[in-house]
Parts: structure tokens; sequence; C-alpha cells
């Protein structure tokens, strides 16, 4: 790259260099006119905390230019949003009043990611619906009764009036898997996370690893260990993704796969 002297400058070459992530965005509507969205916490923690530059992914590509961009990438990060999958997807016959809203365009986009970036090696990090796209894509199941069941006393219903900062406050700490890469990435001590989901995994997918719970028992995180880096979250780890010590080293390690992925494709 060169600037518009045509000489190539230090920052050019830097820019060349850095890795580039994409991420998925979600479908909505806006005054009857269909959009793409992704909250800027998502991006800026790629950029911040990964130290690439984000690409963002609109859910209306179909499956051959979804793979394209794939080609393009060094990582894949999968985000969380208000909508939830498809009930469908995991056998289960919810509707848009039990299980919703939904976002159809989603589902598809990121299914078709995921297999893609699973075939390739491609690192992965799919956060809150991120991670559920995930399990249901292997075959797990999702439930539904966090609120409405006793037994998970730490999940609460999600309060919008409050300000961020509160709204993303610690909410429980990680039961860690021992010698699971959750605790490889995290190292020993306590780790809180934030809680700002309606729903959770309900059974594993096929091949996917236990990695921690919460207190309450909901599963928090998972990999698979035939992949450099397919790793599923439920918190939202990209909120204060610079600050908070749990986000900066899932974010460390996400950078080094995308890095590694990075110096092999280039050797090809």
């Amino acid at each position: 790259m060169t600037s518009n002297t045509g000489k190539t400058t230090p920052q050019s070459v830097a820019a060349d260099k850095r890795t580039i992530v994409g991420i998925l965005a979600n479908s909505s509507q806006e005054a009857g006119l269909g959009t793409q969205t992704i909250d800027d916490k998502y991006l800026t923690a790629a950029l911040q905390a990964v130290g690439a530059i984000p690409l963002i992914i609109p859910t209306l590509l179909k499956e051959a230019e979804l793979a394209h961009v794939l080609s393009l990438v060094d990582g894949l990060i999968l985000t969380g949003d208000a909508s939830n999958i498809q009930p469908a997807y995991y056998n289960n016959d919810g509707t848009s009043e039990s299980h919703g809203p939904f976002d159809d365009k989603r589902d598809t986009a990121a299914f078709a990611l995921i297999r893609a970036a699973f075939e390739k090696d491609l690192p992965l990090l799919g956060i809150c619906r991120g991670m559920q796209e995930m399990n249901v894509a292997f075959g797990g199941t999702i439930r539904n009764d966090l609120y409405a069941n006793h037994e998970f006393s730490l999940h609460h219903p999600i309060d919008y009036k409050l300000p961020p900062i509160q709204r993303y406050g610690a909410a429980h700490q990680l039961i860690l898997e021992e010698n699971g890469l959750l605790t490889t990435i995290l190292g020993e001590g306590v780790h809180q996370v934030n809680s700002l989901h309606e729903q959770a995994v309900e059974r594993l997918g096929e091949g996917l690893v236990l990695d921690a719970l919460s207190e309450d028992d909901v599963i928090e995180a998972f990999h698979h260990p035939d992949k450099a880096f397919f790793l599923g979250v439920q918190w939202h780890a990209e909120f204060e993704a610079v600050s908070n010590p749990v986000s900066t080293r899932i974010f460390a390690a996400f950078c080094a796969a995308m890095q590694s992925y990075e110096n092999v494709k280039v050797s090809l």
C-alpha cells in the first residue's frame, strides 16, 4: 500500500499486516425497510482487543458468497443479539411468542458460516447467541426456562432501563472444567462474568466439550478439541474487552489463533 505521493508509509505497511476478522450482522427492520445491524462494542473489541480489522458480514449473502468471504478473513466472530434461533433447528415446536423474536436470515447465514469455518479450521469465537448457534449446528439443544426455573437463581430478566455499565456488570462466577481450553486461557482463580441471556445451551452438540458452568449449573462455555480455536461463551466478552481480565485473555487467545491461521495461509 502506498500514500498519495506513491511512497510506502509505515502506517500503511502496518495496516497491510493486520489480520481481518469477519463479524456476522443481524437482520432487522426500520420504518418498513430491511436493515443490517451490529453493536459497536463487537467492532471495537476486534479493533482494540484483537488488533484486527473488522469486516461486517451481512446476513443477505448466499452460502457460496459467505464461503468466499471466509477466504478473505483470518477469524470469525458470531455475536449476540436480542433474537433467538428458530426452535425447529433443534427439534422444538416453540412459537414466536414463546421462543422469539426470530431472525431467519441470521440463522441461515450463521449455520453456513459455522460449517465452512469448521471445515477450514478458521478460528471461531461465538458469543451469547453465537455460542448457541454453534451448539445447534452440531446437534445440540437450547433451553428456554432460565427465568421460570427456580434452579437458575443467578439468571434474571434483563433490565434495559439500567445503563450499560450496570447491565453488563458481573453476575456470577465461572466454574471451570479442569484441563479445559478456558482454564488454559484464563488460568486459576476467581473469574466473574456478566449474564444477559434468556436462553441457554441445554444439551451439548456432538464433539463439543464443556469448559465452564455458572454457579447454578448453566453451561457457560465449550470448545471443539479437534480445532485450533473453536470456542463458545455465553456471556458478553466483547463488553469492556480491553479492561476486563476475562475478556482480554479470551481475545488475546483468539488473536494468537488468528495470527497463526494467517501465517499458514500466507505460506500456502
